[in-house]
């Protein structure tokens, strides 16, 4: 019989306990007011950045922001603020 892999272990725990993914799997929580602000927790950095298009890097995948006027308000270890008007918001695998 094989062993579950760590990962698989604590997401299982995770799953059992009802523990937040974002807490302890270092998944991305996204919070958006409306369409015109995001917020990104957990990501792993900034791939790509334009006025039209943000590539954000995260545990899930590569997060991309499509839109206008789109513009980083606050950037830290562990949030990224984006301001604009956002149309599309998807998960590159």
């Amino acid at each position: 019989m094989r062993k579950p892999s760590a990962a698989a272990m604590v997401q299982g725990l995770t799953s059992l306990l009802a523990l937040p993914a974002e807490a302890t799997l270092n998944m991305p929580l996204l919070t958006m007011v409306g369409s015109g602000e995001l917020s990104v927790e957990n990501h792993k950095g900034i791939i790509e950045y334009t006025a039209e298009k943000l590539r954000i890097n995260t545990a899930a995948g590569v997060l991309m922001v499509e839109g206008q006027s789109l513009a980083i308000k606050q950037l830290t270890a562990e949030r990224i603020l984006i301001r604009g008007a956002m149309q599309s918001l998807a998960f590159l695998r």
